[in-house]
C-alpha cells in the first residue's frame, strides 16, 4: 500500500509538470520508479503509467488535438513500429541516445536546418514510434517534430498528449505479447490513474496562465535539458563500457 500511495503522488506531481509544459514528467516519473519498481518491470510498468497519464491529459485537452495531424500520425507510428523497430535493434542504446539527444537539440534550436514543418505527419509518427521502442525517450523527440511554431501552446500540448497515446499504446501492446502480465498491479495502477487525471486537470490550469512567448522559451530549454540528460547517460555507457 505504501508503494501505491508514493507512486502515485509521484504521478500526481509528474502528470501536472507535462500537463502545463507538455513533457518533462515522464522522464522523472521514471526515475522515481526505477528506484522501488524491479527491473523487469520499470518499461512496461512506466508504459502503461503513461498511457494513462496522457490519456487523461487527452480527456483534459481534447478539444485541442490537431487530428488533421494526429490521424496520418496514427497511420505512420503503426507501420513504423512494425517495419523500424527490427533495424533499430542494430543500433547499440548509448550510441542511440547521444545521436537522438543531439538531434533534439538541433531540432529545438535550429529546427529550419532539419526542415521540419515539411515532414509528412506520417513519417514523424513512423519514424519517432520506430525509435522510441527501442531507445526510449518518447515524449521530447516527439515533441521536436511537431510544428510548434504554427500552434498555439494548448494545442502542442494536446496534440503531443494524443501522440504519447499511440505511442505508450503501442509499447503496452508489445510488451503484453511478451508475457508481462500489468493486471497483477491493478491497485498500483489505478492509483496512479486517479492521480494522473487530478494532476492533469491542475496541469491544465497552470498551462492557461502561461504566456505564449515564455511558454515557447520554457519548451525551449526544458527540451535542452532533457537531451543534455540522455547524451549525458549514452556517453557514461559508452565510456564505462570501454573502461
Amino acid at each position: 500500500m505504501t508503494l501505491v500511495v508514493l507512486l502515485s503522488l509521484a504521478a500526481f506531481v509528474t502528470s501536472s509538470i507535462t500537463a502545463a509544459m507538455g513533457i518533462g514528467g515522464g522522464v522523472v516519473l521514471l526515475a522515481l520508479m526505477a528506484q522501488v519498481v524491479p527491473p523487469a518491470l520499470l518499461i512496461p510498468l512506466h508504459g502503461a503509467a503513461q498511457l494513462m497519464s496522457n490519456t487523461n491529459r487527452v480527456l483534459v485537452q481534447r478539444q485541442f488535438i490537431n487530428w488533421n495531424y494526429i490521424k496520418p500520425f496514427l497511420l505512420g507510428s503503426v507501420v513504423g513500429g512494425a517495419l523500424i523497430t527490427p533495424l533499430a535493434l542494430y543500433m547499440p542504446v548509448p550510441v542511440g541516445q547521444v545521436l537522438l539527444g543531439l538531434f533534439i537539440v538541433l531540432a529545438t534550436w535550429k529546427s529550419a536546418w532539419l526542415r521540419l514543418a515539411n515532414w509528412p505527419p506520417a513519417a514523424s509518427g513512423g519514424i519517432t514510434t520506430g525509435l522510441s521502442l527501442v531507445l526510449g525517450a518518447t515524449g521530447p523527440l516527439v515533441m521536436s517534430v511537431l510544428p510548434k511554431s504554427d500552434w498555439e501552446r494548448q494545442v502542442v500540448v494536446g496534440t503531443h498528449g494524443m501522440a504519447m497515446v499511440i505511442q505508450h499504446g503501442i509499447k503496452v501492446i508489445a510488451f503484453s505479447t511478451l508475457n508481462v502480465s500489468l493486471m497483477e498491479y491493478w491497485p498500483l495502477l489505478l492509483g496512479i490513474g486517479v492521480a494522473t487525471l487530478a494532476g492533469n486537470l491542475l496541469g491544465a490550469k497552470l498551462l492557461a496562465r502561461v504566456p505564449e512567448d515564455k511558454f515557447t522559451i520554457i519548451l525551449n530549454w526544458l527540451l535542452t535539458a532533457l537531451a543534455l540528460r540522455l547524451m549525458y547517460q549514452g556517453l557514461n555507457a559508452l565510456l564505462t563500457t570501454g573502461n
